[in-house]
C-alpha cells in the first residue's frame, strides 16, 4: 500500500470512530436538554394553576385535557418529575392542600414532537458530518500528493538509476527541508556506489587482463618446449603438468572474473531468452562428452519458456548444470532434463550417496575428486539465480541427483 494510501486510510478510521461517538454523544446531550425545557415548562404551568385552584370551591375549574385534578389521601409529598408511556410524555405530579384537603396534581406534555425534531436534528447532523469528512478526505489526499510530490519524484529518479551510468545521479530540488537532506543524503550514496562499482570493474577487467597475458604467454612456451627434442619421458611427463595446471588456472581465472563481474552487476543488458532453445542447443555441444561416457539422455519438454534476461548469463547458467550433470556421471549412465511449468530440471546418476546440500553452492565446495572441477559452477549458478531472483534446489533420490529451478511462478 501506498504513504499517501496508508495516511488518508488512517484519517478515514479515525473520522469514521469520531463520527460513531459524536452522534450518540450528540443525541443524548440533545434529548437532555430538550426533557429539561419541557420540565421547565411542567414547573411554569404549575406555578400558574396554583393561584387559580387555591380560590375553588366546590367545584373545580375548567382544565386542559393534559392536567388533572383529584383527591388525594397522600399529604406531604414532593413534586416528582418522570418520563411515562415509554417515553411518549413527561409528567409533574405535585399534591396541593386546597380547602383542608389534599388534591393530587398531574401536569402532562408531550415528547413525541420534540423526539421527532432530534431525529431530524440527528439525520441532518449525520449527514452534515459525512459531507465534511468526505470533503475532507479529498482535500487531505490532494494535500498530501503536493506535499509528497518530491518523495515520489525522488523514488522515480531512484528506479531509473542505475550505477553503471556515466553521470552521477541528480535529484530535484525540495523547498521541504526534510526532503532536500534526504535527496543530497541519498545523491552522494550513489555517487559512493557508482564510484566504487567503476573501482571495482576497473580492477575486474585489469586483473583479468593481467592475469590473462602471463598465462597466455606461459603456456605458449609450454607448448614450444614439447616441441623441442631429444624430450626424456620424465621431462614430458612435467611438461604436461604444468601445461594442465596452466590450463586449470585459467579457468579459475575465468570462473572468479565470472563471479566478480555477475555480483557487480556487469551484466545489465537484458533480451527474451528460450530456455528450450538454448538448453537444446547446449546438448548439441555436449553430444561429444556424453558419448564418450556412453550416457543416455532422456528430455521432456512440455513447454518453452522465455524469460527477460542476459543470454551470457542464461548461457553460463544452464551449461554449468549440464557440465555438472556430464562430469560427476558414472559411464554408461543417465541424464534427464524437464521443463515444466516454469521448473528447468536437471537429473543424473553419478554418486551414490547424496551431496551436502549446505556446502553444495559454496565457493570451491567439491563433492568428488574430478580435478577438472574448479568448484565455483554450482556457484556461479547459484549467483545468476539469485540475481533473477530464480530458486534452484538440489535432491537426492536414489539413484538420481536432482537440481530444480524454479523459473517462473
Amino acid at each position: 500500500m501506498k504513504l499517501l494510501n496508508k495516511t488518508v486510510q488512517y484519517y478515514f478510521l479515525l473520522s469514521v470512530v469520531l463520527l460513531l461517538v459524536a452522534v450518540p454523544v450528540f443525541y443524548f446531550v440533545l434529548q437532555r436538554i430538550v426533557i429539561a425545557n419541557v420540565d421547565a415548562r411542567l414547573i411554569a404551568t404549575k406555578t400558574q394553576l396554583i393561584p387559580r385552584l387555591q380560590v375553588m370551591e366546590n367545584k373545580q375549574p375548567l382544565l386542559d385535557n393534559d392536567i388533572t385534578l383529584e383527591k388525594s389521601g397522600r399529604p406531604g409529598a414532593k413534586d416528582s418529575l418522570y418520563t411515562s408511556d415509554k417515553g411518549t410524555y413527561r409528567l409533574l405530579t405535585s399534591y396541593l392542600v386546597i380547602n383542608q384537603e389534599t388534591y393530587r396534581l398531574q401536569i402532562k406534555s408531550s415528547l413525541a414532537n420534540h423526539q421527532a425534531l432530534i431525529t431530524s436534528i440527528i439525520i441532518l447532523q449525520v449527514l452534515l458530518l459525512s459531507l465534511l469528512l468526505a470533503g475532507l478526505l479529498l482535500i487531505n489526499r490532494s494535500l498530501a500528493r503536493q506535499v509528497w510530490k518530491p518523495f515520489y519524484n525522488t523514488l522515480r529518479k531512484l528506479r531509473a538509476y542505475k550505477v553503471d551510468q556515466v553521470e552521477p545521479l541528480q535529484l530535484p530540488h525540495s523547498k521541504v527541508n526534510e526532503f532536500e537532506e534526504l535527496n543530497t543524503a541519498v545523491e552522494q550514496l550513489a555517487e559512493r556506489s557508482r564510484k566504487s562499482y567503476v573501482a571495482q570493474k576497473e580492477f575486474a577487467e585489469n586483473a583479468s587482463h593481467e592475469m590473462r597475458t602471463p598465462l597466455a604467454i606461459f603456456q605458449g612456451k609450454l607448448e614450444l618446449l614439447m616441441q623441442t627434442t631429444p624430450l626424456t619421458e620424465e621431462q614430458a611427463t612435467l611438461i604436461t603438468d604444468m601445461a594442465s595446471a596452466s590450463q586449470r588456472m585459467a579457468r579459475l581465472n575465468k570462473g572468479l572474473i565470472l563471479l566478480t563481474r555477475i555480483q557487480n552487476g556487469q551484466f545489465p543488458e537484458t533480451e527474451e531468452v528460450s530456455i528450450k532453445k538454448m538448453t537444446l542447443h547446449l546438448l548439441e555441444q555436449y553430444q561429444q562428452q556424453m558419448q564418450q561416457k556412453e550416457l543416455i539422455l532422456e528430455q521432456h519438454w512440455e513447454e518453452d519458456l522465455h524469460i527477460s534476461a542476459n543470454p551470457t548469463l542464461i548461457e553460463v547458467l544452464l551449461s554449468n548444470l549440464l557440465v555438472n550433470a556430464i562430469r560427476h556421471n558414472l559411464k554408461g549412465g543417465q541424464i534427464i532434463v524437464k521443463l515444466s511449468a516454469g521448473v528447468l530440471t536437471v537429473q543424473n546418476t553419478g554418486q551414490l550417496y547424496a551431496l551436502n546440500a549446505n556446502r553444495l553452492f559454496q565457493r570451491f565446495s567439491k563433492n568428488s575428486a574430478d580435478t577438472e572441477s574448479m568448484g565455483l559452477g554450482l556457484e556461479i549458478v547459484k549467483k545468476i539465480c539469485d540475481l533473477y531472483q530464480f530458486e534452484i534446489s538440489y535432491a537426492y533420490e536414489h539413484p538420481l541427483h536432482t537440481f530444480h529451478v524454479i523459473m517462473k511462478r
